[in-house]
């Protein structure tokens, strides 16, 4: 199984120098936050009221038929770039796309209905997107074994526990729904992001979607490899910075704020994996078809083009980013600390994006 690079062209290829940038960043970063603070003084984001859920079980049907014809030399692409970042780009655009297409659904209609324990909340999906991201920056050829192990794992979970297991303990409907909430389709985002349910290991499920993005960045430098350390030693020391990082700048409200770090997430997808997307993602369809010699038009990924998208979506995924925790912050400090309680979470985000940005243009 070939390993996929994940982006093509240079990412280093900056329209402005990189000490700008990350200066840049800083200070709309900083602006932003006095200016919510001086006139953005009461929350105006009220939960929105979920929508009830349709039955997609012939779209399902559909999906499953044809992944039997799916070539073998195609599924790589077909699960890297395709069903990773794909799926990703379309639920920020449309919805909760997963969800509707998750053929391993189907096992749901026959379920024993037992109550899905509390207790677990996402971490089952924290767990099984930490495996993939492995798979995909570790190991890539046990992509067969974990693909078995999740469709062996979730069949049995949707028979005992119904529905509930999907939305709350398989990682990539979980992840496409964190973004799902971004999508302009389904109301205002803002709202969206606010009415994310606050369970046991959501914090998980962020830290391990943005830790493994982050070393991905780090797994490509000249210094990473001079280091010989095991590359899944790189990726959950990682995975833990970033969760320990939040626990430190939020530690006064938990789980309340890991909605605000959704479009830091969806940022980072767009930047890193936008060449790959525009790119491989030709491959992967002309693959599906059975065309193996295909040669994708790389007009897109324009080393400008590609260092202009990221700076922007990673800048954009931050403000967002502030916005949405301001509103939350706003309802749950008190009167005389709703400014400076937030200086711990502006200074985390203040490294989000500059540790970001200067990893991506690291290579």
């Amino acid at each position: 199984m070939t390993v996929l690079a994940h982006g093509v062209g240079a990412r280093h290829d900056l329209p402005l120098p990189l000490d700008l940038v990350l200066q840049g960043a800083a200070v709309a970063l900083l602006a932003s936050f006095l200016a919510l603070g001086l006139l953005w003084a009461k929350p105006r984001f009220d939960t929105a009221v979920p929508k009830p859920e349709r039955d997609w079980w012939p779209v399902r049907v559909l999906v499953a038929a044809g992944l039997l014809l799916v070539p073998a030399q195609a599924w790589p692409h077909l699960v890297f770039v395709l069903f990773w970042v794909g799926v990703a780009v379309l639920s920020m655009l449309l919805g909760p796309v997963w969800r509707v297409l998750n053929p391993l659904r189907l096992a749901a209609r026959v379920t024993l209905g037992r109550t899905y324990p509390e207790r677990l909340g996402h971490w089952p999906a924290a767990l099984g997107l930490l495996a993939f991201t492995w798979v995909e920056l570790v190991e890539p050829d046990a992509l067969p074994w974990f693909l078995a192990a999740y469709a062996a794992v979730n069949v049995a979970g949707g028979v005992v526990f119904g529905h509930t297991w999907f939305e709350r303990a398989d990682g990539f409907e979980v992840f496409s729904t964190l973004l799902s909430r971004l999508s302009p389709l389904h109301g205002n985002p803002f709202r969206a992001l606010v009415a994310t349910p606050v369970r046991s290991g959501l914090v998980a499920v962020v830290a391990v979607l943005l830790g493994s993005t982050a070393f991905d960045s780090i797994g490509s430098t000249p210094t990473w490899e001079r280091l010989a350390v095991p590359d899944w030693v790189g990726l959950v020391v990682t995975v833990g910075l970033v969760a320990g990082s939040y626990q430190l700048a939020c530690r006064a409200f938990g789980g309340e704020l890991a909605h605000s770090l959704v479009p830091i997430i969806a940022g980072y997808v767009v930047a890193h994996y936008f060449s790959l997307l525009v790119v491989e993602g030709q491959r992967g369809v002309a693959l599906l078809f059975g065309v193996t010699d295909s040669t994708p038009d790389d007009a897109l990924a324009a080393p400008v083009l590609v260092a202009s998208v990221q700076v922007c979506a990673v800048l954009a995924g931050h403000l967002l980013a502030v916005v949405s925790a301001h509103d939350r912050t706003l309802r749950l400090l008190p009167p005389q600390k709703q400014l400076t309680g937030q200086v711990p979470l502006l200074v985390l985000m203040v490294g989000y994006t500059s540790g970001g940005l200067a990893l991506l243009f690291a290579g």
